[in-house]
């Protein structure tokens, strides 16, 4: 027999070794620790347990308990249950994993079964730190070796308040809150036994007439057992008897414990440190963070205005932010970063984009939206977004900027920077506030995408702008979001335009004859066939910058803000990749239709929730053929509710198909008419050209090539800047699928060297194109795009901003940068020759 290795004490050497297999005969000195050791086994496997059937003695004594995993059995059908609206996914499936423990005669627990096959699809490494019971298990861990073994195991205190304190405290470190609970008392009124519970313990009793109640309070009990015992010794003072650090619920993030309740109320709570309630540990931030890939960038656009910039910058605004981006680039190379200045060298504009940002644009940059909340507001700080919508209609975050200069030259060098952090790639749709320098600059740098103004923006105009007609009608609003959403024929939208200027006697308005004039990028009927990926109702949804507004005030410190930026990205991170693991581990029960089982396997829920509901209304939708020409059958929908009727075309030579209501196009979900032409056609699988890829649970899958061509530049220093960015971010993807398995590991590991060698012979047959580092002259009255410097390289060893040339110049570089390079690009030095 063997003892087992301690789980809290196992290292990388111990994982990658045959120590931590669970064996027959391996010997624990407690339940707990065969628990804890059978967990430690799953969470590196990729599954997660429970605990089982147990016998006890009469005097409650555990002689023997199985584990299993937690997809064990089926569940148990109760009778009388009534088929429920929304079933919960059944996750068992009868799973045989398990592992045995009995009692011996010394007192220890010995491993009599272990049965280490499973009937499914075991969880990625990339997903199984998102599972909740994972999360419960590695917070009950590090509570133990960071608190348990030092402070709680033998504490005494003086009073019964003492205790409390001390366990407020103690959860205000872990990430939860508090409450007295049951108590015993002598007959001199001295508490003899207390117990101190998780906010979250027991059930809230219900009451009668509680149906009745319109908005019932949130149910946050969840019969949690963490709770902390003491009781009176003869020396008159309190001493702990029992101590239960697991919880049955997902705990706070530790760094805001600020906001737990008991702390914020005995304690009050700073403006400065009032974070949002996180729902992830800091193990899930450092995993958000360890999705970020490397890729090293190159931008080759212009960093100074020739002219003063337009706002004025807070006093150590310029400072904290360069502090900021700096930091963020030491503490990750692929960090991004670019600063433009004045013609007094004054730090004027500044974009930041980390390496998840840049991946995700990859996959989900087709419909972009530039969120300038800020203007209408006025936060106080000229804070900007790029955002778009993943594949689980979550808003991705693709970069951020602080713009204190917002001419169009500014928001040119802007649009430029980012093309160059996206390695040259342009979205299909940008989305932007009513801005003329905006429109002439997107024009500029990247023609061929769809311009479009935000609609919401448009909104938020149209309250203040007609303030006096809205508080005198209460139509207005109607007619007016008709003529931006309901109209597919031109024609119609002209008449109900006119006919809204009339009916409210605005023909004179002047800001809605400008907004007349550009309806061209705001008016749906114009916009049909342009990709939005449904970003409005997402973003109404998710505005991130009101949740940032405070934060941007003047009266708090730029540091704060940028804590909190980060705080928001990764929350935001942290569930997308809850809910990647969601969709791959749910096992809820497949429809019965056959296009809708399709779809199931394919969509995300959230993508498939969007084709669901076309589904569903199709049913609805009446037929009408209105002949042939050719191989294309044209055919008239209608809905009898509804008086506008869709013409739809198919052809059968392809199989394309195509409606006027142009949802696919405009959200890349089929819509109802077309699934109705399918249907009357006995087509029983939607065609693979229309689940586009970006809605999928695969839409990350494949490398980055797969997203269209790479192209490199004829110039051999940018040229060379781009081919190490595209490989950093190939080789990362590969590094990430690898990782997820040994065997998979071994393979990459045991090649590299092997492709090392063949490159080197690659190297040495032909010639690097590292261009020499030189430096020409620099001269403001040329093209701003033709930039070069002038002087000599200063290299600055405590990683401050250099400048190249005299103060003239005013080029700002980082630390390691070439000098015809803006920040960003070779943080850790140029590849070498």
């Amino acid at each position: 027999m063997t003892d087992a290795p301690r789980p809290d004490s196992m290292t990388m050497e111990d994982v990658n070794s045959a120590r931590w297999l669970p064996r027959i005969d391996m010997l624990f000195d407690s339940e707990n620790e065969a628990y804890e050791f059978y967990n430690t086994y799953a969470e590196n496997v990729g599954f997660f347990v429970r605990r089982s059937t147990l016998w006890t003695t009469s005097k409650n004594i555990i002689t023997r308990r199985t584990f299993v995993c937690s997809r064990e059995g089926f569940r148990e059908k109760k009778k009388g249950a009534k088929e429920a609206k929304c079933p919960r996914p059944e996750t068992r499936i009868g799973c045989p994993a398990c592992m045995t423990i009995r009692l011996t005669p010394n007192g220890r627990y010995r491993v009599t079964e272990f049965v280490p096959n499973h009937n499914h699809q075991l969880a990625a490494a990339s997903t199984i730190h998102m599972l909740r019971a994972k999360k419960l298990r590695r917070k009950a861990r590090a509570v133990r070796a960071d608190l348990v073994d030092d402070t709680v195991r033998t504490p005494e205190f003086e009073t019964e308040d003492e205790a409390y304190e001390f366990y407020s405290m103690y959860a205000g470190r872990i990430g939860f809150s508090i409450r007295r609970a049951s108590m015993t008392m002598s007959a001199e009124n001295v508490i003899t036994r207390r117990m101190f519970v998780c906010s979250r313990e027991g059930f809230r009793e219900k009451k009668k007439g509680a149906k009745r109640v319109k908005k019932p309070r949130p149910e946050t009990r969840t019969g949690c057992p963490a709770c902390m015992i003491i009781r009176l010794t003869p020396s008159g003072k309190y001493h702990v008897t029992e101590f239960v650090t697991y919880h049955n619920h997902p705990l706070a993030v530790p760094s805001s414990t600020d906001l737990v309740m008991s702390d914020s109320v005995e304690n009050g709570q700073d403006d400065e440190s009032d974070m949002a309630d996180g729902s992830a540990d800091d193990t899930v931030h450092k995993q958000a963070q360890s999705h970020q890939s490397s890729s090293l960038l190159s931008l080759d656009s212009k960093n100074y205005l020739r002219s003063k910039r337009v706002k004025s910058i807070q006093v150590g605004d310029a400072g904290a932010t360069l502090e900021y981006l700096q930091k963020m680039q030491d503490d990750n190379p692929s960090f991004f970063y670019a600063v433009q200045v004045d013609e007094d060298d004054n730090m004027t504009n500044f974009f930041w984009a980390d390496a998840k940002s840049m991946m995700d644009f990859n996959y989900f940059g087709d419909a972009v939206c530039f969120d300038t909340t800020y203007k209408i507001y006025g936060y106080g700080r000229p804070f900007a977004l790029f955002i778009g919508v993943n594949h689980h209609k979550q808003v991705a975050i693709f970069g951020a900027a602080l713009l204190y200069d917002e001419s169009a030259e500014s928001f040119k060098w802007l649009f430029e920077t980012f093309k160059a952090a996206m390695s040259g790639r342009q979205p299909r749709t940008v989305l932007t506030d009513r801005d003329a320098a905006m429109c002439e600059a997107i024009a500029a740098v990247w023609p061929g995408t769809s311009h479009r103004f935000c609609v919401w923006h448009i909104c938020q105009n149209a309250v203040e702008q007609l303030s006096q007609a809205f508080h005198g009608s209460r139509t207005l609003g109607y007619d007016f979001s008709r003529c931006l959403f309901d109209f597919e024929d031109e024609e119609e939208f002209l008449v109900a335009w006119k006919a809204m200027l009339e009916k409210y006697d605005l023909q004179d308005n002047q800001w809605l004859a400008k907004l007349f004039d550009e309806r061209e990028k705001w008016a749906l009927v114009y916009g049909r066939e342009t990709f939005y990926a449904d970003i409005k109702s997402v973003q109404q949804k998710e505005n991130l910058s009101t949740g940032l507004k405070k934060y941007l005030s003047p009266e708090r410190e730029l540091l704060s803000f940028f804590e909190h930026y980060e705080r928001m990205l990764d929350e935001r991170r942290c569930a997308e990749l809850q809910a990647d693991a969601n969709a791959s581990l749910s096992t809820k029960k497949p429809p019965s239709i056959r296009m809708l089982r399709q779809a199931a396997n394919a969509y995300t829920p959230a993508a498939f929730k969007m084709f669901e509901r076309e589904f569903e209304l199709y049913m609805d939708c009446m037929l009408y053929s209105c002949g042939e020409t050719g191989t294309i059958s044209n055919y008239r929908v209608t809905v009898e509710e509804k008086a506008k009727d869709h013409f739809v075309k198919f052809d059968s030579l392809d199989g394309t198909v195509t409606c006027t209501c142009k949802k696919f196009e405009f959200i890349g979900i089929q819509c109802r008419h077309v699934l109705k032409v399918l249907d009357t056609r006995n087509i029983k699988e939607l065609p693979p050209q229309y689940i586009l890829k970006r809605w999928r649970k695969d839409a990350k899958a494949g490398f980055l090539s797969d997203n269209g061509p790479f192209s490199f530049d004829s110039d051999p220093q940018s040229s060379l800047s781009k081919r190490y960015n595209y490989l950093c971010r190939i080789f990362s993807i590969a590094a990430a699928r690898a990782a997820k398995s040994v065997e998979s590991y071994a393979f990459i590991e045991s090649q590299s060297a092997m492709l090392m060698d063949q490159v080197d012979q690659v190297l040495q047959a032909r010639p690097s194109e590292m261009p020499a580092l030189i430096t020409t002259s620099c001269d403001r009255s040329q093209n701003p795009v033709e930039s070069v410097v002038t002087g000599s390289l200063r290299y600055d060893k405590a990683n401050q901003a250099s400048f190249i040339g005299g103060a003239a110049n005013g080029l700002l570089i980082s630390q390691h940068s070439h000098p015809t390079i803006c920040w960003g690009q070779f943080p850790a030095g140029p590849p070498e020759q």
